[in-house]
């Protein structure tokens, strides 16, 4: 009875109600502003019972048509003219302005470093968060001028950002179209009735270096790089187009079958009614597999409308990060004498969270993750895939198999994952929202700010999760009730825009008089930041206590009423471990920050020692423990800047976080990170027996996909003493192990002066490399073989590093 009391008190979304931390407090009716925000046509101002509001506004977007011709790129040179100007907003975007003397400069790109202080202490108002140290009017006027296609003719005409950071006002052919003050996010113009083609077309946006928003964006991350931080373009489309789809990927139960369905808006913009098929597609990337399905249409003049439909193939190859499978669907629209088409790939997989456990196609996987913040270090938030590629295939080298980003990473990272095999936890920007996650007014650009994400990427089959926004909580408890609130509306919402992948809310990690926060009470699975003492907590004693606010007030909840509310049983850490690793200090302990258990700062170890032991205690403990899904090392490279006093780099939060420099260049802690990523660890040790002909030991196959049998494990040995690492002869060792399960390896002492080194009693090195189908090698790692006699030896962590003693 309570625990149904409990769901239906957490369910109320339109009550005004008094609570025990005083006052009355107005509860935003959630479903009916979801509502409001799906129907949306025009930007708009919703006011609620008790007088406040929040802006709302529209985020759907015409898909862009397959083939260049249907696209005309707005990337390259610029004219900028920078705040303070001599002229009007409207007259510096107007047709007839001559911005010939203007300054040139490629976008997508930085138009501005938006943090001006060489030292903070000398800049008034210095606030990385806020941006209270940026005047609000500070900013520029960006200009490019192109030329519509002839072939255009008749068509509808389409201008899209992906992304203009932190904020933009933007113009074409002087007409102002509207403002877009959600920097990571897509946004889109009908401008057929503005263009001619055939003819020139100006294209101004006035950015601005900060706005009210802007904190949700996560400048502190981004260093307030201004600018278009992804592409722009014109698209254009048939007059009788497809406006939008939502066509979900899914394999059946019997992991054999695929199936491709859902429901395809049509909009007839021209003057008669039209009739035609939806035809759709689904197609074998590199392989012979296809099938496709068709849909007979009528479309009145001006009219809409949504069209089901469904394509079936069997059998499929599953996707997941070891075999990432791959499959084109196409989507076409053949009406009034042409035909229009809209392409993208997709992957087969099931992905489930039952009996508190995470399932990828029927069988356990583990997140070996890292986080990801959008940076490249010459063009800040635009990542051109080349760069992405090559950083994402520098994670697949360590071992890494999954990324969670921390802040809503560009469209080529989706697609990237997709084709590299990378499952992908989306962050969906809503960052830090301690001062306003309560406040009506912020809740209509946080749902913008979701719904564009999620269109965007929901077509992605290496999405696994959407990551609800970063350590957001209420500041006091006075507004708990309606930040809470809030956070369960977003969950409802990304929801109803995606009911296909679970979600989960980054919680902050300790802080004041706070020791940890395990979230469950919105999202599916649990979270945490930088403290593992809850999650033993809940494991240990079935209960747990969370602070409601920054208050400290507190809130207790059994394990069971926590699942019966909605939490799946499985948790994650989406941060965690965060050193300070700059990589010329080689002796700096105190490098490991916001850990359980401190480093002594005058330890005398050095960095990558302590890095090791920290991140095998932590990951260790992920990885060990099967209700939880993994982990995202906090982070895998830190962004940073230029012209700073210190001759490197300036990096976000003035930390040189990561395991790999902003330039790519593994540091000594990318190597840790690999060997401790493994998805197969070996033994540090094994004891030898007298009569012993084979060393043996245990083995866990941590792949979702891959068999040991389909590996090569290759061993090599020699004599002991000094030298013992001295090897050069290696056989192959059969190994069958099915994914999640764990296998006796037997090795034959196959090395005579190995075999006589045990005989005399010393330890020798049996040193093994795994390689994978491919012949990737994810670890090579020595099993120190010991005679009885030395067991108790290497009890203790190996020390490791440049001053390592053994």
């Amino acid at each position: 009875m309570i625990s149904s009391l409990r769901r239906l008190i957490y369910g109320l979304t339109s009550l005004v109600f008094y609570n025990q931390y005083g006052g009355d407090r107005m509860i935003i009716d959630g479903d009916k502003l979801i509502e409001q925000q799906l129907s949306l046509t025009t930007a708009t101002i919703t006011t609620f019972e008790d007088g406040s509001s929040t802006p709302l506004t529209p985020v759907r977007m015409v898909p862009p048509l397959a083939g260049a011709e249907t696209q005309l790129s707005l990337n390259g040179e610029w004219s900028v003219s920078r705040w303070p100007f001599k002229q009007s907003i409207d007259a510096l975007c107007a047709v007839d302005t001559n911005d010939s003397a203007w300054p040139r400069l490629a976008q997508p790109g930085i138009v501005f470093y938006g943090d001006p202080e060489e030292n903070p202490a000398t800049v008034k108002n210095w606030n990385r968060v806020s941006m209270t140290h940026i005047d609000p009017e500070d900013g520029a006027v960006i200009r490019r001028l192109v030329t519509l296609p002839t072939s255009w003719k008749g068509k509808r005409i389409y201008l899209r950002f992906n992304a203009i950071y932190p904020a933009g006002i933007v113009y074409c052919n002087g007409r102002k179209l509207g403002e877009q003050t959600s920097g990571l996010t897509p946004i889109e113009w009908d401008v057929t009735d503005l263009v001619a083609p055939g003819q020139q077309a100006l294209v101004a946006v006035r950015l601005l270096r900060t706005h009210k928003f802007v904190k949700m964006d996560m400048p502190r991350h981004a260093l307030e790089f201004t600018g278009l931080a992804q592409d722009a373009f014109f698209h254009a489309t048939e007059p009788v187009q497809i406006a939008d789809y939502h066509l979900i990927s899914k394999v059946e139960d019997d992991l054999k079958s695929g199936c491709v369905s859902g429901s395809v808006k049509l909009r007839n913009h021209g003057r008669g009614p039209v009739s035609g098929q939806v035809r759709i597609t689904l197609a074998e990337i590199g392989g012979t597999g296809a099938a496709s399905a068709c849909a007979d249409i009528q479309l009145d003049a001006g009219a809409a409308a949504d069209v089901d439909i469904a394509v079936g193939l069997a059998p499929v190859n599953l996707w997941n990060a070891e075999i990432p499978a791959l499959y084109k669907v196409t989507l076409a629209l053949d009406c009034a004498g042409c035909s229009q088409e809209i392409s993208w790939r997709t992957g087969f997989r099931k992905f489930e969270l039952r009996d508190e456990r995470a399932w990828l196609n029927d069988r356990p996987v583990k997140f070996r993750g890292v986080n990801h913040l959008t940076y490249h270090p010459e063009h800040g938030m635009y990542t051109p895939k080349p760069w992405l590629r090559e950083c994402l295939t520098l994670m697949k080298k360590a071992n890494v198999n999954a990324i969670r980003t921390h802040f809503l990473g560009p469209p080529a990272l989706a697609e990237l994952c997709d084709e590299l095999g990378i499952y992908l936890m989306q962050e969906l920007p809503i960052d830090w929202g301690t001062n306003y996650i309560h406040d009506p007014e912020w809740v209509g650009p946080a749902m913008q700010r979701l719904e564009g994400s999620v269109r965007r990427d929901r077509h992605c089959c290496s999405i696994m999760v959407w990551s609800v926004g970063n350590e957001n909580m209420p500041q006091d408890a006075k507004v708990a009730d309606q930040g809470w609130n809030h956070m369960r509306i977003y969950d409802r919402f990304v929801k109803r825009l995606d009911p296909t992948r679970p979600t989960m809310f980054p919680p902050p990690g300790p802080a004041n008089k706070i020791k940890g926060i395990f979230e469950v009470r919105v999202g599916d699975i649990a979270d945490t930041h930088y403290s593992f003492n809850l999650a033993r907590e809940i494991a240990e004693t079935g209960k747990l206590t969370n602070p409601r606010s920054w208050e400290a007030d507190m809130e207790t909840v059994t394990r069971e009423e926590a699942i019966e509310r909605g939490w799946s049983g499985v948790w994650f850490s989406s941060e965690y471990g965060i050193m300070n690793m700059i990589p010329d200090l080689l002796h700096a302990p105190y490098a490991s920050i916001i850990t359980d258990t401190p480093e002594d700062p005058l330890s005398g170890k050095n960095t990558l020692e302590v890095f090791y032991q920290r991140l095998a205690h932590e990951w260790g403990y992920m990885r060990d423990d099967p209700t939880c899904l993994g982990g995202a090392y906090f982070p895998w490279l830190c962004s940073g800047t230029g012209n700073n006093p210190w001759g490197w780099t300036r990096w976000g939060e003035d930390a040189d976080w990561g395991v790999v420099t902003a330039d790519l260049l593994p540091k000594p802690a990318f190597w840790a990170l690999r060997v401790l990523f493994s998805p197969v660890q070996f033994p540090r040790k094994a004891i030898w027996r007298p009569g012993d002909e084979e060393i043996t030991f245990d083995l866990h196959n941590g792949y979702n996909a891959i068999d040991l049998k389909e590996c090569t494990l290759r061993t090599m040995m020699s004599g002991g003493g000094r030298y013992m690492g001295m090897m050069r002869e290696w056989r192959d060792v059969h190994v069958t192990c099915a994914p999640g399960h764990d296998v006796t390896v037997h090795v034959p002492i196959w090395n005579e002066s190995s075999r006589k080194s045990l005989a005399d009693g010393s330890a020798i090195a049996c040193r093994c490399i795994l390689l994978e189908p491919n012949g990737f090698r994810p670890i090579t790692w020595d099993v120190i073989v010991m005679p009885e006699a030395l067991s108790n030896e290497l009890d203790e962590v190996l020390p490791v590093g440049p001053d390592a003693v053994l």
